[in-house]
């Protein structure tokens, strides 16, 4: 089992909350603390389930959770463009970093699901 740090999904997650806490230093004081509070909240939790799906042996509940943190994310991030709060390169690089995260995610939990069903 390699170490949550080294594999490429917490890198891309830590990027991802590196962002997020840059961008809700830029948000107005209306969204700051609510939107940009909440998005590096969930960004944590993201990290969180990263580390559970990787020490546990059933992986399947910290996966679930870490797509809910990722589609929560997404949302999020939706909400701060359509807001016109950051531009549209800014928010196609999350958003690549997000999708980046939620292939590995899904596979990660494809992976686990196969094997269940093979023991």
């Amino acid at each position: 089992m390699a170490l949550s740090e080294e594999l490429p999904i917490f890198r891309a997650g830590y990027d991802l909350l590196e962002n997020c806490i840059d961008l809700a230093k830029d948000l107005p004081k209306m969204l700051r603390y609510s939107v940009g509070g909440r998005m590096i909240d969930t960004n944590l939790q993201l990290l969180t389930e990263i580390y559970r799906a990787n020490l546990q042996d059933d992986k399947n509940a910290a996966l679930t959770e870490l797509l809910v943190c990722h589609r929560t994310l997404k949302m999020l991030l939706r909400v701060v463009y359509r807001e016109k709060v950051i531009s549209s390169g800014r928010y196609a690089d999350l958003l690549k970093l997000l999708d980046s995260i939620g292939r590995q995610a899904t596979a990660w939990k494809n992976k686990s699901v196969n094997k269940e069903k093979t023991e």
